[in-house]
């Protein structure tokens, strides 16, 4: 039984209960409403080449890489720098990889190690200083990378002479080309330098550049004419006489010029071509034996030679073999059909036949079978060619154009071809013709 003083009310024990309860469960709710989280915040780590963003509640930037597995060796030359870790977002912790650098000093001396950062940082490492009068092949500041040969080189007081000017400039390097390359004078495609590219330098070494230039031209010349010479004995031994004169032609000539330092030093022909082909000269070159005084012991030679019969021709024509008296030059090939292997051109024509046994030509030739009329415009003098009947049955055979026939200029392509006696131009009369002119 529960008993309430005086101005209380009455509450039941199941009452009480449920309000311990509800207060309990306020109280616990308030302080966990009041409990401090852990904060959470970003990092970069950068390893290397690499970046990787993480989000960590960890202050300890040793135990960040610890917990992300990442290792880092000293025996390696790997660096670790905290400079930017804050322990809040924005952090940034930056690992500088080591790599293997070899230093080597003109002298011969080599240095290996493994390090991180700048040429300057290797040089460090390796304990290694520059003296007065050396240089290196790479900035101090540039940043190694692995494999990296750092050169250390005297440095040589260095005479230029190049495109007219001469300057000294101290310069490292090993060789001429190093200190070309280090003074900033290029070459060109085929310029070249006395000493040599490959020249081992030295103090005081002088070095001129030879600027080389190459230009093409062409040039219009002449082309020498040739000279065919036909015998007769209508000139004694010795004695020449032209026919026709010969004519140069022409062809274009290019060049190449070689130019050193604006000097023409060499000039060659690398192409022709003949604009005009030349006309050869026709020169009568004499075999008559000059007479010399009778003696004693020829008289009798020079009696019976005086009364001797002149020679006695053949009436008929032969068939089947040449009537020119000419022998065929050696450069002149008869085939097996009796016809030449190789002629410039051939064309039909006409042909009547004449006589003048012991006459002259209207070169001043030996009037003979071989030698024959032509007209001079259309066939000049001195043309040789092959000519045989249109129908196979005569040969006329191996000419040349040494006359001229009256008939000639009133009848296009007509020859008038040279027989021995007058029974062997009526014989031949008025033939059609083949010539090949050779």
């Amino acid at each position: 039984m529960t008993f309430l003083n005086k101005g209380e009310k009455a509450v039941s024990a199941r009452l009480k209960r449920v309000i311990l309860l509800v207060m309990a469960a306020v109280f616990f709710m308030s302080a966990t409403a009041f409990a401090t989280p852990p904060v959470m915040y970003n990092v970069t780590i950068y390893d290397g080449d690499n970046a990787v963003s993480i989000m960590t509640a960890e202050t300890d930037a040793q135990q960040i890489l610890v917990n992300e597995g990442i290792t880092v060796s000293e025996a390696y030359g790997d660096t670790v720098s905290f400079v930017n870790f804050t322990g809040k977002d924005g952090s940034a912790i930056i690992i500088r990889r080591g790599v293997k650098v070899t230093i080597q000093s003109f002298d011969g001396t080599t240095h290996t190690v493994h390090t991180s950062g700048t040429v300057a940082d290797a040089l460090k490492a390796a304990g290694v200083s520059l003296t007065k009068g050396t240089a290196l092949n790479y900035a101090s500041t540039e940043l190694l990378t692995d494999g990296m040969i750092i050169e250390i080189y005297d440095i040589y007081d260095v005479t230029f002479k190049v495109d007219g000017k001469t300057v000294t400039k101290s310069v490292s390097g090993d060789t001429v080309a190093d200190a070309l390359q280090l003074a900033g004078i290029k070459l060109g495609e085929q310029d070249y330098t006395e000493p040599a590219l490959d020249t081992v330098l030295k103090d005081g070494i002088e070095v001129e550049v030879f600027r080389v230039k190459v230009e093409k031209r062409t040039e219009k010349e002449d082309v020498d004419y040739g000279t065919k010479s036909i015998n007769t004995d209508t000139l004694y031994k010795g004695e020449t006489k032209v026919i026709t004169k010969g004519v140069k032609g022409a062809k274009a000539v290019e060049y190449e010029d070689r130019f050193v330092n604006g000097e023409l030093v060499e000039s060659k022909v690398i192409a022709e071509n003949v604009l005009v082909q030349p006309s050869d000269e026709i020169v009568q070159v004499g075999t008559k034996e000059k007479a010399l005084a009778p003696s004693s012991a020829n008289k009798e030679t020079i009696k019976n030679a005086q009364t001797a019969t002149a020679p006695v021709y053949a009436t008929e024509l032969p068939i089947g073999t040449p009537i020119s008296e000419l022998k065929v030059p050696s450069y002149v090939t008869i085939g097996s059909n009796g016809l030449p292997t190789s002629y410039k051109k051939v064309i039909n024509a006409k042909a009547t036949a004449y006589s003048e046994p012991g006459g002259l030509t209207s070169t001043g030739a030996r009037a003979q079978n071989g030698y024959i009329a032509v007209d001079p415009k259309e066939i000049p003098y001195g043309t040789e060619m092959y000519i045989v009947s249109a129908d196979g049955k005569y040969v006329y055979g191996y000419c040349i154009a040494a006359d001229t026939g009256g008939f000639i200029h009133s009848v296009d392509n007509t020859v008038d071809l040279h027989m021995n006696t007058e029974e062997q131009c009526r014989k031949w009369g008025r033939r059609d013709i083949v010539i090949y002119f050779l």
